[in-house]
């Protein structure tokens, strides 16, 4: 699963506006265990969006398709393996 949240990572952000990236983003990032700040995880975000861009419907079926399980907590569920 830390796979895929560090697949996530890659596909967080846009440069314009509010996306589907952008949120995906922003969702992994509030989830980091430990050491990487919020900030720090949305600038490597940026970064790394810059050099691989995987689109917005990409970004949008994670959104649409990652969800916890009732009663659980998505940070948790995105970080088990």
């Amino acid at each position: 699963m830390r796979r895929l949240a560090a697949a996530l990572l890659v596909a967080a952000l846009s440069a314009c506006g509010k996306s589907a990236c952008q949120e995906l983003g922003e969702r992994i990032c509030n989830c980091q265990p430990g050491g990487l700040s919020t900030g720090s995880c949305t600038t490597l975000v940026e970064q790394q969006l810059k050099q691989s861009n995987p689109g917005e419907s990409a970004c949008q079926h994670y959104l649409d398709t990652c969800k916890a399980p009732p009663n659980g907590d998505l940070c948790e569920y995105m970080l088990t393996p």
